[in-house]
């Protein structure tokens, strides 16, 4: 069971018990997690739990956060998934993603997005897809520029 989406260079998949390290190395980087609202601080234990509510909301509703990770050296690079969320006009399904520091600048994000938005408004069968950015995080921007969607304003989430 569980999700596996190919792009040519990225597997998007489930969430699996080996990349709980480097998650909580991904979610503890200052550069990662600057443009992210505030939040306790990150720990095994927080990751852990995080990895089973991403497979049980998988379970239920077929989508959720995924791992990604590089085809060729199966490395884990980052998550890319979608999620229901309380938006300004009701609940959303929302794409979210974040990527290890070292993975940053080499189209991953990209890549995954467009695998992501496929799978969900395809064979999903999803009718909307929203995802939210910082104002000033312009990598986020880019990607979702760079993926297809369009700018619809300002939000609270």
């Amino acid at each position: 069971m569980g999700t596996r989406i190919e792009t040519p260079r990225l597997i998007i998949r489930t969430f699996e018990p080996r990349d709980a390290e480097p998650y909580l190395a991904m979610v503890t980087d200052p550069e990662v997690i600057r443009y992210l609202p505030p939040a306790p601080p990150a720990t095994m234990q927080t990751v852990q739990a995080a990895i089973e509510s991403r497979h049980a909301m998988e379970a239920e509703l077929g989508y959720a956060m995924w791992a990604v990770e590089d085809k060729t050296t199966g490395a884990f690079v980052g998550q890319c998934g979608i999620r229901a969320v309380d938006g300004d006009y009701g609940p959303e399904i929302d794409l979210a993603y974040h990527y290890l520091r070292t993975s940053w600048n080499r189209g991953y994000g990209t890549e995954a997005v467009i695998a992501v938005l496929g799978h969900g408004l395809g064979p999903l069968g999803l009718d909307r897809i929203v995802a939210v950015a910082m104002q000033d995080n312009v990598g986020s921007w880019r990607v979702m520029e760079k993926s297809g969607m369009r700018y619809e304003g300002l939000a609270t989430y």
